[in-house]
């Protein structure tokens, strides 16, 4: 006997019809012997009962003798030797499913769309490589892209003149069928019609202009604003920029896609920017000021407090990238290093092993201390 039907198909028994008809196309899509990486007569049994769970349970009357008498109540619907493919009544019911995998089936009915009805263009892309001055300051560019444009000559027709006929390959549909047989019986593939490329009309002659294409190559001069604070990798979108529709439909867009070039002096953090300073030692033993270029170009003076270590980072509030759609700007954070000499005077190593002598050491005493303070700015004072 079949397993219960509810089982075969992993849906509860108070599935709606869309829960029913969704699993039946999860589960088609992934058994059909065409696309199966299962063995053939595997995916064959297993196509074969999901099909016949589904022609009883996503019909109202089948379902409700099933849910009351069981297989009792639905064998009348079979053969002697039970479910066949000459059983199965729901192949214009799920037309749909299966248009995705083979390009359109039961009776031509799958999704594509010809070119004989109105479509939009295709959209555009094109990449566009800025600075961290631009990303700061916001900027306009001018571009010139090359997209595809109606011939005026035959008014997007591809006819000289205009003039055109219903093409008599595909009746003015253009797409063609191909039969074959399957499981289902005779099945229909839809391409696209050899003869009009999809559009439906046909001429006797092309358009001397554009060839036959009905389309023509023109460059559009588009000027563009790059927003301060844009990310790299961000998408602007110029709507209608895109190629030229089919058959009275709408131009596809322009989509221009940011990249910000990398910066010889800072890098970036979202809205923060990252540089970084050299100090001598004693300017982090003792404090000092160090000079800070800014990426609008100014020098500012950051304060390094005593005692600064070695890879502390500073902030500059408000030195940073500015914020999309906002008024407030990130930080400029400042890494500290130090600067070690390669060569020193005479005196400057006397200092630094006095210095040496002393640094480790617990001073007893304030003038202990100021010794040592001494020591190091004689030491700063001759580096």
């Amino acid at each position: 006997m079949p397993r219960d039907y509810y089982e075969v198909l992993g849906i509860a028994k108070t599935a709606t019809q869309d829960e029913i008809k969704k699993a039946y196309r999860s589960l088609a899509k992934k058994y059909h012997p065409d696309v199966s990486t299962e063995a053939k007569e595997v995916a064959e049994a297993k196509f074969k009962e999901i099909s016949e769970a589904y022609e009883i349970l996503s019909d109202e009357e089948k379902r409700k003798l099933y849910d009351q008498y069981g297989h009792d109540g639905v064998k009348n619907s079979f053969g002697q030797d039970g479910f066949s493919w000459d059983d199965f009544t729901r192949a214009d019911d799920i037309s749909d499913i299966f248009g995705d995998i083979f390009g359109g089936m039961f009776g031509g009915r799958g999704r594509g769309r010809s070119r004989s009805s109105a479509q939009q263009g295709d959209s555009l892309r094109y990449d566009l490589e800025i600075s961290l001055e631009d990303v700061l300051n916001g900027k306009k560019v001018n571009l010139d892209i090359p997209h595809a444009i109606l011939c005026d000559a035959c008014k997007g027709t591809g006819g000289k003149d205009g003039k055109v006929t219903t093409c008599k390959t595909c009746g003015g549909q253009g797409q063609v069928q191909r039969v074959a047989r399957s499981p289902f019986g005779n099945m229909v593939t839809v391409s696209e019609c050899p003869d009009c490329r999809g559009r439906g009309k046909t001429s006797e002659e092309k358009c001397p202009n554009c060839r036959g294409s009905g389309r023509v190559t023109k460059e559009a001069k588009i000027s563009l604003n790059i927003p301060k604070g844009i990310e790299d990798g961000m998408r602007l979108r110029v709507a209608g920029e895109g190629n030229a529709g089919y058959n009275g439909g709408p131009a596809g867009d322009l989509y221009v896609v940011i990249h910000v070039k990398d910066d010889k002096t800072f890098d970036r953090d979202g809205a923060n920017l990252w540089t970084g300073i050299t100090a001598s030692y004693p300017k982090l033993v003792i404090g000092g000021e160090e000079k800070v270029k800014t990426l609008e170009g100014e020098t500012v003076m950051l304060k390094i407090p005593a005692g600064t270590d070695v890879g502390t980072v500073l902030r500059i509030p408000g030195k940073g990238l500015p914020r999309m759609n906002s008024s407030s700007r990130g930080d400029l954070m400042v890494r500290v290093s130090v600067n070690v000499p390669k060569k020193v005077s005479a005196e400057v190593r006397e200092l630094l092993m006095k210095l040496d002598e002393t640094a480790g050491a617990k001073a007893k005493s304030k003038s202990k201390k100021s010794g040592i303070r001494k020591t190091i700015e004689d030491i700063k004072d001759n580096l």
